[in-house]
């Protein structure tokens, strides 16, 4: 590795940096690694699309011409515009008019490009002209249409995203976001082109719509391990919000943002930011009990055992009168009786309380619903190191074994981390068969 022979992932590098007592400067260098990977992977890539689609010429088309055009459902192909600018296929209409888009006798042909509004002529190879239209003959959603200037947003798209979105939802906590993040990105991606296109009040839904795809990629990009990513989305999300008056939204905004102060230099701001987010006006009672439970940590950092069981005493009271709490279309509908108790598991444990808190886990998890596998994981995780706190080191390694498989299969950064810091604090206890199995275990998924 110090040859650069092999490039381990983060996790690895988190490991040495503790180990070595590095003070975060070898994970800092692997994430400076990786940001100029990225930066000169996506060159690379430009450098071969310019290759391969060739220069694009400025053009015009006047407004009364008529075109017969293809507009293409969302796929991972894009073309070049003027100055290099790459345009995603879902952005771009081809336009066959007259004398262009015709493959001449050369190695080129000349095509006439809409791409988000405005008119470009790109020269094409034959071979990638061919496999354009191979790969556009195969998109269910390709449609005719006499204009090419601009189309109609569907208002039902809206219902659309909201259904999509519950649906990843539910898959990311099965699978793990590795598997859909750069499906939730496509997505955004699309519901911008269409927020572009809309006006009036049609517009204020897909700015919200578009707020509430942003978070979620946040909420990925967060359990993956990339807390930078996760918040540049966050901010993202509030900023839509805000634009689009989705007071309700912002709401939920807040309370994630004080959620993430959890563990972090500023967590004096966490009670602040939570009751900001209660007070709003409209907020749904799912989301204030959101609010109150980071009210909750913010009051168990602070020491106050008191003011935290108030606030998960709230929290449970705001539960039980929503009738729709664990419908996934829902905001803020993952605040059930089990996260309830997986929270109050977690003051406990900050409270310094470990067998209140193997209690709140434990019911926490033997209610947990099966399809929310990765979230169950967490908890797992949690319940073996509230385990430890009260000097049950064979009960923790057993327990933390459950999590890792949990984190191996769903590809979550959170459950490795938590898994791996209980390993190294079980190092004493190595000569015991079920902390040892988890600490090899634990070695072979690094």
């Amino acid at each position: 590795m110090e040859r650069g022979r092999q490039c381990p992932d983060r996790i690895f590098w988190q490991r040495c940096d503790a180990n070595l007592a590095a003070g975060g400067e070898l994970l800092a260098g692997y994430d400076d690694y990786r940001r100029l990977k990225r930066q000169l992977d996506l060159e690379k890539a430009e450098a071969d699309q310019r290759a391969r689609w060739g220069e694009a010429e400025d053009c015009s088309l006047s407004e009364g011409d008529s075109h017969a055009s293809l507009i293409a459902a969302p796929k991972p192909t894009s073309v070049n515009g003027p100055g290099g600018l790459t345009a995603p296929l879902s952005q771009v209409t081809i336009v066959a008019g007259a004398g262009e888009g015709d493959v001449g006798e050369g190695d080129v042909a000349t095509l006439s490009v809409m791409s988000d509004g405005q008119a470009m002529s790109v020269r094409v190879s034959r071979r990638a002209l061919l496999e354009l239209a191979a790969g556009l003959a195969t998109v269910p959603a390709l449609t005719i249409t006499g204009e090419s200037r601009s189309r109609a947003v569907d208002p039902a798209v809206v219902e659309h995203y909201a259904e999509l979105r519950a649906f990843l939802v539910r898959a990311d906590d099965r699978f793990g976001g590795l598997t859909i993040l750069s499906t939730v990105e496509q997505q955004i991606t699309t519901i911008a082109v269409l927020r572009r296109q809309a006006r009036g009040s049609l517009r204020d839904r897909l700015l919200s719509t578009e707020a509430r795809w942003s978070e979620f990629a946040g909420w990925l990009s967060d359990d993956l391990g990339d807390r930078a990513a996760g918040g540049r989305w966050l901010e993202r999300a509030g900023s839509m919000a805000q634009e689009a008056d989705d007071q309700e939204f912002w709401a939920y905004v807040l309370a994630r943002k004080a959620q993430r102060l959890v563990g972090t230099g500023d967590e004096d701001r966490v009670v602040g930011i939570a009751r900001v987010a209660a007070r709003l006006p409209d907020t749904p009672a799912l989301v204030r009990a959101f609010a109150a439970v980071q009210q909750a940590h913010g009051s168990a950092i602070d020491n106050d055992a008191c003011a935290f069981e108030a606030a998960i005493e709230q929290a449970h009271e705001l539960v039980a009168t929503v009738r729709t709490a664990g419908d996934d279309s829902t905001l803020g509908s993952f605040c059930t009786r089990p996260y309830l108790a997986a929270q109050e598991g977690e003051g406990w444990l900050r409270l310094n309380q470990p067998r209140r808190a193997v209690d709140s886990f434990t019911a926490a998890v033997n209610e947990w619903p099966d399809r929310y596998r990765r979230e169950r994981g967490v908890y797992l995780s949690r319940t073996a190191h509230a385990h430890l706190a009260a000097s049950e080191p064979v009960r923790a390694a057993t327990v933390a074994a459950q999590a890792l498989t949990v984190a191996t299969t769903t590809g979550s950064a959170r459950v490795h981390r938590n898994v791996t810091v209980l390993a190294h604090r079980l190092e004493p206890f190595a000569s015991q068969p079920e902390v040892r199995h988890l600490i090899d275990h634990l070695a072979a998924t690094t």
